[in-house]
């Protein structure tokens, strides 16, 4: 039970940890991203500003430098006509300009083209009006040629009053002059305010915030709520300076920045159309504090909920994915636990079978040794005792005179006794040497490779370093065998006539390498009738704790390495 609660434990904290971080991973992203997105939409916002203020200042001057204007000021009258025809047309081209307006130097319009509903027509000389009280007016009587007024953004008066519906304009105005090059008076072009409102409201149709556009003095131009708009004007007190006042204190202050109030994001951006402009807002009794009324503010706020709806939308998944998670999590925590216990079970099983089986072989080879050796002593007493006899049996029977033909079959029958009882020392010597028992395995392996080189006619070159005589018998007779069998297989196989065996031992190991320049094999083929004889040396070495390595490669010869640890000293 235990394995299953660490399991639970340790998946419930690790994906934990994965869901907090990839929430908080997401939120620092979200805000990042959020910031970037509100400086971009502002950005694009101040450049359509000043590309309208720039093209609308362009057009002013464009106009009051025609020369049906200048003849018309200098004294022309008959150019009159041809000047509102060309404002008229000016007017419908454009489509932007409310009033294109000529006031002479008291402030009275002397030409006036208005631009209502897609068409613009000219007013009649008696329904013009006078501006001399106007500010914008008074304010623009100082300028030189070329110089600009810019009037605050604000909405359209008639006769003293606002007209209605709403029309929001900027007034933009240079002096004009007559052939002789005397001031007499000044060419207005009032802006379509809505037209630019429009557009700025598009930009940001995208953005996940609001975005405002503000006066010097904090009173709402555009706002989320068209009802907030305009205060100053339209005698209500919703206003930037009043709804966001922490953030007013920066903003008013700075002409670009970005702040955060409590978890809502600022951004905002003061834009300038250029020209001169007044320090006072009309209608207002708060001081611009920049001395240019003319300016607007491009704002945006981000609130937190808004901020945080994607993280929290993320969370929601994650979270159920969470639940998700766990609950395949305990599954498979409980499947390992109890699995775990399986195979336990049958590794300790396994074990078991594997250390009976090594036993057993252990054992089979040791009865294996035993049998070999009384099949040899048998083999070396009882056979090669009787085979002796009858040889001198024979051998006393031939001194005897039994005749030429009698001798001859005599003669016969002790070689063929003779070849016999070599024989049988020969067997005995190949299924247990006498000499490993009597004398040790360094003088048994010497007599091994001589004999071998005899009989298969493979030189075979030896190095035999044994600092340590008293070889434990189990080892030596494992290694005498191994040795047998890899030489064998050089004879069998390796297609070679001549071998290298190498074997040294110190006070703990025996090393053993037998190698051969032959055309080798495939290690990994398991078809190889060699493979039984690989085994069966890597059996012993292992049934002797020790270490068995095999390198060949087709054409490459073969190489064959043991390590076998020789423990205590026997006594």
């Amino acid at each position: 039970m235990w394995r299953f609660l660490l399991a639970f434990v340790f998946a419930v904290v690790v994906f934990s940890f994965i869901v907090a971080a990839i929430f908080r991973q997401d939120v620092l992203h979200q805000r990042v991203t959020l910031e970037q997105e509100s400086q971009h939409v502002l950005a694009l916002q101040q450049e359509l500003l000043l590309f309208e203020f720039r093209t609308v200042q362009s057009d002013l001057l464009y106009l009051a430098r025609q020369d049906t204007l200048t003849r018309f000021l200098s004294g022309d009258m008959a150019a009159r006509n041809g000047l509102e025809r060309e404002y008229v047309s000016f007017a419908l081209n454009k489509a932007v300009y409310d009033q294109i307006r000529c006031l002479d130097a008291t402030g009275q319009e002397i030409v006036r083209v208005n631009y209502r509903d897609g068409s613009a027509g000219a007013v009649p000389q008696d329904a013009l009006q006078s501006k001399a009280t106007r500010y914008y007016y008074q304010q623009a009587l100082s300028l030189d040629e070329g110089e600009c007024f810019v009037s605050p953004f604000d909405l359209n008066e008639e006769h003293g009053q606002i007209e209605q519906p709403i029309k929001p304009v900027i007034r933009f105005l240079t002096p004009v002059f007559d052939d002789a090059g005397e001031k007499r008076g000044l060419l207005v072009l009032n802006y379509l305010g809505a037209h630019l409102l429009s557009q700025l409201k598009q930009i940001s149709s995208g953005f996940r915030g609001e975005t405002m556009l503000v006066n010097p003095a904090g009173e709402y131009l555009q706002a989320p709520d068209p009802d907030h708009e305009w205060g100053w004007l339209l005698n209500h007190k919703h206003s930037f300076r009043s709804t966001f006042a922490i953030a007013w204190e920066e903003v008013k202050r700075l002409d670009t920045g970005q702040l955060r109030v409590g978890r809502t994001l600022f951004t905002f951006q003061r834009v300038s159309p250029g020209g001169r402009s007044i320090a006072k807002l009309p209608h207002s009794t708060t001081e611009v504090e920049d001395q240019n009324a003319s300016s607007v503010i491009l704002a945006s706020y981000v609130s937190a909920s808004v901020a945080n709806a994607h993280s929290r939308a993320l969370l929601k998944q994650l979270m159920l994915m969470h639940v998700a998670v766990m609950t395949v999590a305990a599954m498979l925590s409980l499947y390992w636990a109890r699995s775990r216990e399986v195979r336990r079970y049958h590794e300790q099983r396994i074990a078991e079978s594997e250390s009976r089986l090594r036993q057993l072989s252990s054992m089979m080879l040791a009865a294996q040794e035993t049998e070999r050796r009384n099949l040899s002593r048998d083999l070396h007493d009882e056979l090669g005792q009787q085979v002796t006899a009858i040889s001198l049996d024979l051998r006393s029977l031939e001194r005897k005179d039994g005749g030429a033909h009698s001798n001859a079959l005599l003669r016969r029958a002790i070689d063929e006794t003779d070849q016999l009882l070599k024989s049988l020392h020969e067997i005995a010597t190949r299924v247990r040497p006498s000499v490993l028992d009597d004398l040790g395995l360094q003088d048994a392996v010497e007599s091994y490779l001589s004999d071998y080189q005899q009989r298969t006619g493979i030189c075979v070159s030896f190095q035999l370093h044994f600092l340590r005589q008293n070889i434990p018998a189990t080892v030596g007779e494992n290694v005498y065998r191994i040795l047998q069998e890899a030489l064998a297989n050089v004879a069998a196989h390796s297609q070679v006539d001549a071998a290298r065996v190498t074997i040294e031992t110190d006070d703990e190991t025996l090393r053993m390498m037998v190698r051969d320049s032959g055309i080798g094999f495939d290690p990994e083929d398991r078809n190889g009738s060699k493979r039984l004889g690989v085994l069966g040396m890597r059996e012993r070495v292992e049934l002797l704790h020790g270490q068995f390595d095999l390198q060949s490669t087709p054409g490459g010869g073969t190489q064959i390495r043991v390590s076998i640890p020789l423990g205590e000293d026997e006594q």
